[in-house]
């Protein structure tokens, strides 16, 4: 991945403060290699201490870098979060319930199955240790279906939920992998 390119996803991902990319903006000599004059000047001329500077830079950068491709490249950081198990893996699980609900249907099992019970009152929060390895085996599948572009994300729309993505997944890989939803005396109960 072209160093640019990383920096842009981090930026918007919000990875990177405003004022730490001010700085790269000033000292990195491949941006302007990889930018046009006009598209430098402007990047350059850019008051990051505004409100609007992070949109000014996103879209002067995204003109280079595509939107699907960021994307993919977030979704790939947090099934592989998923799959490390730091102590705050619940966030990552979190965050699948977040990616299906902006669009992404074939995020269904981690993220209806696993992480909208991390969201809900009396979820699953101190039973994550018993849903290893099954969270980790599915953002596997995930990681895979990337791989093999099984799942090909191409951008957004831009319309509300206008993920775009293409899924070349046969009928079985798309079935969801068992999870059930009870209604209980508290709120709801996930089992899978």
């Amino acid at each position: 991945m072209h160093s640019v390119e990383l920096t842009f996803y981090k930026l918007v991902s919000k990875e990177i403060e405003l004022s730490d990319f001010e700085n790269w903006v000033y000292t990195e000599i491949i941006l302007e290699q990889t930018l046009n004059s006009d598209d430098y000047l402007e990047i350059i001329s850019i008051n990051y201490k505004t409100p609007s500077g992070l949109y000014e830079a996103q879209k002067v950068l995204s003109k280079y870098f595509s939107i699907g491709k960021y994307y993919e490249w977030s979704i790939r950081n947090i099934l592989h979060e998923i799959i490390a198990k730091p102590n705050e893996v619940h966030i990552y699980i979190e965050q699948c319930y977040d990616l299906y609900c902006e669009g992404f249907g074939f995020m269904d099992n981690l993220g209806l199955g696993y992480g909208l019970g991390l969201t809900c009152p009396d979820g699953f929060n101190d039973k994550i240790d018993e849903l290893y390895p099954q969270i980790a085996e599915e953002a596997e599948r995930v990681l895979l279906w990337l791989d093999t572009g099984k799942i090909v994300i191409t951008g957004h729309s831009g319309e509300y939920q206008g993920i775009e993505y293409d899924d070349n997944r046969n009928p079985r890989e798309k079935e969801s992998t068992g999870y059930k939803i009870q209604k209980s005396k508290k709120w709801w109960q996930f089992w899978l």
